[in-house]
């Protein structure tokens, strides 16, 4: 009777240092296990996944399992048994296990579990159904874990305490001998940096100048890594954002994106503050495009103004006709120009553009660049100063006064569920009354504020020297707050001319 040859599958759910000491150590068992069943180990590596959780809760792939399951599939398997460790080792999902199993059975390949001492053959009735029901129990012991980590988790919440990984502008403080948590405090020099965040929005200054801002300072990433690789990581607008959305700034404890109760830990922005922060990011003109992506002043904003596809900007190339004073001929020049796409899916006759309305981008840019400054010095650009007045502050107070109120009620509430141990009363409550509370944040979105960027070139001596001090994503963003230029098609009688026309050019102020 010829040796049989074993292949191993070895898993490890968490391994934080990632040094693989559980699976050689699963390794070291079945080796022993296999050399006293008289069999050969493969020479091919054995299938290994660490750091990666079989359960249906699991959010990482495991590569070394899927490749196991083509192996079988494809008959590349190359063994005449399968190690593992422990049933759990293969698989927490029955469905999954039970792929593994017909697999191996389809392959006549025996499955070996170390801890029950013997090997399990899935051609015989018995044998398999041992292994689904180690199956069902290993699913059902993932479920119990889940369970009892989301109750740990709520109640966590409910009393306010931290959960996961230290808030950016936080350290927790720790009894030294029984390492239980103590308290919660600010960090100073990063909870300068959250604060100062804070109120630049709530002056309305734009994200990408606040993280310009922070890189120039050299001020450390919320997710700053210690490795080398990553020492170039960068503030963006994004994390900016992400972290003024956090309700922990606010003193307020989180629960699967709902506020739950007060937080153990002192707000570094108050309550109301960050209520107007939300108002504010989620305002529709905050919402936009992504200005500080842009590369030309005007394309993705300018339209066309046939067909209303936004401008984009082209690359032209071309030979000057008249040669040089030595008869060699002139080198090549090059411009940009707006330039309608025209529309998707639709073919023009052979010689004809497949656009509608062009023009060399310095000319449009000009043209718009006048008649945004001119409006600008003129105080005529509409709903400027909308919102301004005491009776928009009136409602606003009144909005944040109303939200308040539903937070108080739901505090409330919670406070209750909390004494009864009923969270579901909690929940409940929170899904009826949340809508109220967006819609009052909507309405404060709703209501227009002045845009810094207009005063800064109103009240500036010099309006043109001011809107050249702007950097492209401020300029960009100013045009698309306040206008919207329409560029329509060129005349027969004015193909060819390098000078502005601006006759071509119909501003839409908003």
């Amino acid at each position: 009777m010829s040796t049989r040859t074993v292949r191993e599958y070895l898993r490890v759910s968490k391994d934080a240092r990632v040094t693989g000491r559980s699976p050689d150590q699963q390794h070291t068992e079945n080796v022993r296990a296999i050399i006293e069943q008289g069999w050969a180990l493969h020479p091919a590596p054995a299938y290994r996944d660490t750091n990666r959780s079989a359960s249906r809760y699991a959010k990482l792939v495991r590569e070394d399992f899927k490749r196991l399951i083509e192996d079988l599939e494809t008959g590349n398997f190359g063994a005449d048994v399968l190690a593992i460790w422990e049933s759990s080792r293969g698989s927490r999902r029955v469905g999954e296990w039970v792929d593994l199993v017909d697999l191996c059975r389809q392959r006549n390949v025996l499955i070996w579990v170390t801890t029950h001492g013997r090997a399990y053959d899935p051609n015989r009735s018995r044998d398999r159904r041992s292994l689904l029901e180690d199956a069902v129990d290993a699913e059902y012991e993932s479920d119990k874990i889940s369970e009892r980590r989301k109750r740990s988790a709520r109640a966590s919440a409910a009393e306010g305490r931290p959960h996961g990984k230290n808030i950016y502008g936080y350290r927790r403080v720790y009894d030294e001998g029984t390492r239980d948590l103590l308290r919660v405090e600010p960090r100073p020099e990063q909870a300068r940096v959250v604060m100062e965040a804070a109120h630049r929005v709530l002056a309305r200054e734009p994200f990408y100048a606040i993280a310009k801002d922070f890189n120039e300072r050299g001020i450390p990433t919320r997710r700053a890594k210690r490795n080398p690789p990553f020492e170039n990581e960068a503030w963006t607008p994004s994390t900016v954002k992400q972290m003024l959305r956090l309700p922990a700034y606010a003193g307020k404890r989180d629960y699967c994106g709902s506020i739950v109760g007060d937080a153990m830990w002192p707000a570094l922005i108050p309550f109301e503050q960050w209520q107007q922060l939300q108002a504010i990011m989620d305002a529709p003109s905050r919402k936009g495009p992504r200005d500080h992506m842009g590369r030309y002043l005007l394309s993705g904003i300018a339209l066309c103004g046939v067909c209303g596809a936004p401008l984009k900007s082209q690359k032209h190339t071309y030979i000057p006709r008249r040669a040089n004073a030595d008869g060699a001929p002139q080198p090549r020049h090059t411009y940009r120009s707006y330039i309608c796409p025209g529309i998707p899916g639709v073919r023009r006759p052979a010689g004809t553009p497949n656009w509608h309305a062009g023009m060399r981008m310095n000319l449009l840019d000009e043209i718009v660049i006048d008649q945004l400054l001119q409006h600008v010095r003129d105080s005529t650009i509409p709903s400027h100063h909308e919102g301004t007045d005491e009776k928009a502050w009136a409602m606003r107070l009144d909005l944040l006064k109303e939200i308040a109120e539903h937070e108080h009620y739901l505090d409330t509430v919670r406070a209750q569920a909390a004494a009864a141990r009923r969270f579901e009363l909690a929940l409940d409550q929170q899904t009826r009354v949340q809508p109220f509370i967006d819609a009052a944040r909507r309405k404060i979105a709703d209501l227009t504020t002045p845009n810094p960027l207009v005063r800064a070139l109103s009240d500036a001596p010099d309006s043109r020297q001011a809107w050249d001090a702007l950097e492209l994503p401020e300029q960009r963003r100013l045009v698309r707050g306040i206008m919207t230029p329409v560029l329509q098609r060129i005349k027969p009688s004015e193909r060819g001319s390098n000078r502005p026309v601006p006759d071509r050019v119909e501003i839409i102020w908003r």
